[in-house]
């Protein structure tokens, strides 16, 4: 037997380590043993240490980067190789180590593995980086932000990082997945980090498929995307709490599934992973003929559309990009036969470019155990989103609620309705769902020039509209949470789009469906559409936390100084602006995809303009829409002035972005010219 690794062995026996060890030895050839599906060679004593695993997160993440960080804060790094395998060094770390992954493309959150041990020379051993062993890291913090132990100024230090405490994390994790383990036919004592696994959608791989890690705020939560048993359970009841309150005595157990839902499931995860090649073939056919054959189902209909790339019109664009895009399943039925799902793609070569946009759509398993995509099925264009926005003022005039304008996170959910197309004959609606008020929320026609979809009523109706009606109003976000950059009160307009307390997520159920009902401009109805959400619930919390550890773009100081101040350079009308930008980091998780500036005056005048962004750019000129109908004089198509008395206004330059389950994250530098411009809460 190799005396190498009889010494690491009662090393690790001495420290307490279960059979389920923290990390795995690759076999021996003198002595064989380790752990998982495959087997790995030793090595001499002569040879360096190593670990070596695999990087996915439902899809192998291909040239993930892998960078250990030790006690010390020494580091190392590595690339995986397109199946999301790695190999690397670590003879001169000491541990505890974090193994972090990052995504070159911008489509998967960064994801970690933090190990109590190491190998000693000579020695290989099993540390996988995936969704799984983020969870257990995440386990083992207070806040479930499993980032914590790479985090520069963070209270979690790796020194704190033990074998109990991993063991234990682990415990917990398998108690709440102990009804899929069987079910893809692992263990009940199954270790995620020192598992070998090949990412092929069986075994680890499968159980990966199914799950998903959803930071929300004040609660992380590793969720399954089958439906939760009953349709009011809540998310906290039927959820796994990533945080170091959660224990196997007190985790919730994921409902079992079927092995015909899991042989599903995994029929459905090789359909996606020839999805991308197959939609840009028929993107560049316009989605019609021979090139979407069997990958478009004859009932195909996205909110309205029957032709995909009048739903998606970046699918037929020349400068489509669907190389090194990887799909994701937000939601599965419990048969596994029909998938809400998500397929990132770029308009640009650009290295990361595939995180700038996202195709959001239903396939579903034909009789003959095919795959195509089938569409929401929805006749009208509608969806229903979560984002959170940062509202920055950089004025303190007071606003139709009597207070000074007040800087402030706000988080909530985005309710589109659009008005074109089919929506011609939409006058209003009431939406009903998850976290609006008991009675529903109703939207309406805006007032505001240019607007084209409903905005929610100021003044929310007390009882079913009867005719048509109109709200001055420009916005379909509810805001249903809020929190002050430095923890200072604050008291919510009394406006419809604004909830008359805080909410708690966590008492969301953990459905995401929400009803629609359409209504004609004489009352009648038009008809009630289920909607589900793309994206997961999120409290103020997330936007802060994310903004105050770096994690956003924004906007530079000659923007703020020049464009958002009375007295700067373009505080007159501008029928163009130029937006400079510093880019989110290379560490964050969040995708910068698009600038906006907008800009309203008191006599109901509305201009604004929008622009994708591709990788690497680091400015915008955009120019005015909009018509003018406040006056006959010159300016149409103009962003409005902030230095005229005549006409108040304001003027908001909007970063947007988004992480990689979707969650949209909104910068808002915003000014206000005087009490009687409009509100732009």
């Amino acid at each position: 037997m190799n005396n190498t690794n009889a010494s690491w062995q009662s090393e690790a026996s001495r420290r307490g380590v279960t059979a389920m060890a923290t990390l795995a030895l690759a076999a021996l050839s003198a002595c064989g043993g380790g752990g998982g599906d495959g087997g790995g060679g030793g090595g001499s004593a002569s040879a360096p240490a190593q670990v070596t695993g695999t990087v996915a997160n439902g899809q192998a993440v291909a040239q993930a980067t892998i960078t250990a960080t030790d006690v010390n804060g020494t580091t190392a790094t590595t690339t995986a190789h397109s199946d999301g395998t790695y190999s690397l060094a670590v003879s001169g770390l000491t541990a505890p180590i974090a193994l972090v992954a990052t995504d070159p493309s911008g489509q998967a959150s960064p994801m970690i593995a933090v190990l109590p041990l190491l190998p000693t020379a000579g020695q290989t051993g099993v540390a996988n980086v995936t969704t799984l062993t983020t969870a257990v890291a995440a386990l083992l913090t207070p806040d479930g932000n499993a980032m914590d132990f790479v985090t520069k100024g963070s209270s979690m230090g790796l020194s704190g990082v033990s074998v109990v405490g991993a063991e234990t994390a682990k415990a917990t994790l398998n108690a709440y997945l102990a009804n899929l383990l069987g079910a893809v036919g692992l263990p009940a004592t199954y270790d995620p980090v020192a598992t070998t696994f090949t990412a092929n959608h069986t075994g680890t791989d499968a159980l990966i498929d199914m799950l998903a890690i959803v930071p929300e705020g004040a609660k992380t939560y590793l969720i399954y995307k089958t439906p939760a048993s009953g349709s009011t359970t809540t998310q906290s009841a039927a959820y796994l709490a990533l945080n170091d309150n959660s224990t196997p005595a007190n985790a919730p157990v994921a409902p079992a599934v079927s092995a015909s839902t899991i042989a599903n499931i995994e029929s459905l995860q090789n359909f996606l992973g020839t999805l991308p090649a197959a939609l840009q073939s028929c993107g560049a056919a316009g989605g019609t003929g021979s090139a979407c054959s069997g990958l478009i189902d004859a009932s195909y209909q996205d909110n309205g559309y029957t032709n995909i790339t009048k739903y998606a019109p970046g699918l037929a664009s020349s400068s489509l990009n669907m190389n090194g895009s990887t799909p994701t399943t937000v939601s599965v039925n419990q048969a596994g036969t029909s998938a809400l799902v998500a397929v990132p793609y770029g308009l640009s070569s650009a290295q990361g470019s595939q995180g700038q946009y996202t195709l959001y759509t239903t396939v579903h398993q034909a009789a003959s155990g095919s795959w195509n995509i089938v569409g929401n099925q929805l006749p009208y264009n509608m969806s229903v989103s979560t984002r959170t926005t940062y509202r920055s003022f950089h004025d303190s005039f007071v606003n139709a609620s009597g207070n000074p304008d007040q800087s402030v996170f706000d988080a909530g959910v985005t309710l589109d309705i659009k008005l074109d197309g089919t929506g011609s004959a939409i006058s209003y609606a009431l939406v009903t769902g998850p976290g609006l008020p008991a009675s529903g929320l109703w939207l309406t026609r805006s007032s505001v020039t240019g607007v084209n979809y409903l905005s929610i009523a100021v003044t929310q109706p007390t009882s079913a509209p009867t005719t048509a009606f109109t709200t001055g109003s420009n916005t379909n976000e509810f805001r249903w949470d809020w929190i002050t950059p430095n923890g200072s009160a604050f008291t919510p307009p009394q406006r419809g789009y604004w909830a008359t307390s805080k909410l708690d997520v966590s008492s969301l159920p953990a459905s995401k469906t929400y009803a629609f009902t359409l209504y004609g401009a004489n009352g009648s109805v038009i008809g009630t559409y289920n909607v589900e959400s793309t994206t997961q619930f999120v409290d103020a919390s997330l936007g802060k936390s994310t903004f105050m550890s770096g994690d956003w773009p924004s906007v530079n100081a000659d923007v703020i100084s020049g464009l958002l101040s009375a007295s700067g350079a373009q505080a007159g009308a501008q029928s163009s602006v130029t937006v400079d930008f510093t880019r989110p980091p290379a560490t964050s998780s969040l995708t910068l995809t698009g600038v906006s500036v907008q800009s309203e005056g008191q006599q109901g005048c509305g201009y604004q303009q929008a622009s994708g962004v591709t990788p690497g750019t680091t400015s915008v000129t955009l120019t005015a829409s909009g018509t003018n109908t406040c006056s006959t004089t010159a300016g149409n198509n103009q962003f409005l002035a902030i230095n005229n008395s005549a006409n108040e206004a304001y003027r908001i330059v909007q970063l947007q972005s988004k992480n990689p389950l979707g969650v949209l994250f909104y910068l808002n530098e915003t000014y206000r010219s005087g009490t009687s411009a409009p509100d732009a809460d």
